[in-house]
């Protein structure tokens, strides 16, 4: 499995705005495309405005398909020019293994 961490810091005043573009993104990704098994979006216990996405795909081929999704799009529109900083990581799951995956 593909996974993807990524970590955002909003600026101030663009949180909300951000945030509900970032779970409609989770919300379509989950639901619409067959390769991504899960797409968690939580908030730093200390920091409100430090997001994370924590997404896994069947492969990194399903992840370039999530990026030429037109919710992706709306989420990059609504995150141009207000993220203070943003670190991805990539990776690959090993527990579970890939054999305990499911397709919804």
């Amino acid at each position: 499995m593909f996974v993807l961490i990524a970590q955002f810091k909003i600026k101030e005043g663009h949180r909300d705005a951000v945030v509900a573009a970032l779970v409609e993104d989770a919300q379509c990704s989950v639901r619409d495309e067959p390769g991504c098994y899960q797409f968690d979006v939580s908030q730093d216990e200390s920091e409100p405005n430090t997001i994370y996405a924590y997404e896994i795909y069947e492969d990194a081929d399903a992840f370039e398909a999530h990026t030429r999704t037109p919710h992706l799009a709306k989420w990059r529109e609504a995150s141009q020019d207000v993220l203070e900083a943003r670190v991805i990581y990539r990776g690959s799951t090993i527990h579970p293994d890939d054999s305990k995956w499911k397709c919804q």
